[in-house]
């Protein structure tokens, strides 16, 4: 495509948010993201957000931003310079700094160095917490132009939460905890399936789904609410962004389905404060 193309201008337009969005929640620069090797910042208690979400204390977040598809993993690493950044406790600078500097950021993320990473986080604190859906997460995007809806028997089944009007305790915990909305599918009068909407910032909201069993699951409803969910924040002016454990196929189905891109490779402990 040429670079003036207009869906190459709306994919670097969102991937510029990004930048911006995820150099302010790691405290670096923008420029930062993009540097080939590894950009390492001290954490900040005071605005760290797992503590003020979750009570909890960030002990390493990495973040490796990526221009294509996730890397093959393979033996040799024949990929352009990678860049990342880290975010590291100061108990654990001195260690997870001298593990940094061996591997770049795309090596990092291979499985067989994650694991001895983790082993090294467990070896140093007691008691460290994964990220959510596991340690190591893949970010992808999409851009209304690069955005496929989806168009099977699911649509006429999805509805929005409306707090006015629920009283299911599962209903109202999900109002309490997207604060974009939630988009659900009932089933025998229960939520069979949905997609809820966590707005980080004017620019940018995070879509988390959940099915209820693997049966329906293997019927689109997890597509079928993420799509919808995507087409709210679209229509609102932000970028939307799924998250999911890179060992998680169907969940990487869902997003390459709905014209998902990829963004970047990231992993986070976090221990009890």
């Amino acid at each position: 495509m040429a670079q003036n193309d207009p869906a190459v201008m709306d994919d670097k337009h969102a991937q510029a948010v990004l930048d911006v969005h995820f150099s302010m929640l790691l405290g670096c620069t923008v420029a930062d993201l993009r540097r080939p090797g590894w950009t390492i910042v001290p954490t900040r208690d005071e605005a760290d957000p797992a503590a003020l979400l979750f009570g909890e204390r960030t002990l390493v977040s990495l973040l490796s931003p990526a221009s294509g598809e996730p890397p093959e993993i393979a033996e040799v690493d024949t990929s352009p310079a990678s860049a990342g950044v880290a975010l590291v406790a100061s108990e654990l600078w001195a260690p997870v700094t001298e593990v940094l500097r061996m591997y770049s950021p795309v090596e990092i993320f291979r499985p067989h160095r994650l694991a001895l990473f983790r082993q090294l986080i467990t070896r140093l604190v007691p008691e460290p917490i994964p990220a959510r859906d596991e340690a190591h997460v893949r970010i992808y995007y999409v851009t209304r132009s690069g955005y496929t809806p989806y168009a099977g028997h699911w649509q006429e089944w999805i509805e929005p939460l409306d707090e006015s009007s629920e009283n299911e305790p599962l209903a109202l915990r999900l109002l309490a905890r997207y604060s974009g909305g939630v988009y659900v599918v009932r089933s025998a009068g229960a939520i069979a399936g949905y997609a809820g909407i966590r707005t980080h910032s004017p620019h940018v909201s995070e879509i988390t789904v959940r099915t209820s069993s693997p049966e329906l699951r293997s019927r689109s409803l997890g597509r079928a609410v993420v799509s919808r969910a995507t087409k709210a924040i679209l229509g609102a002016g932000r970028v939307p962004i799924y998250r999911y454990s890179a060992a998680n196929i169907p969940a990487g189905r869902i997003a390459s389905n709905l014209g998902f891109r990829f963004y970047g490779d990231a992993v986070t402990y976090t221990t009890h404060l």
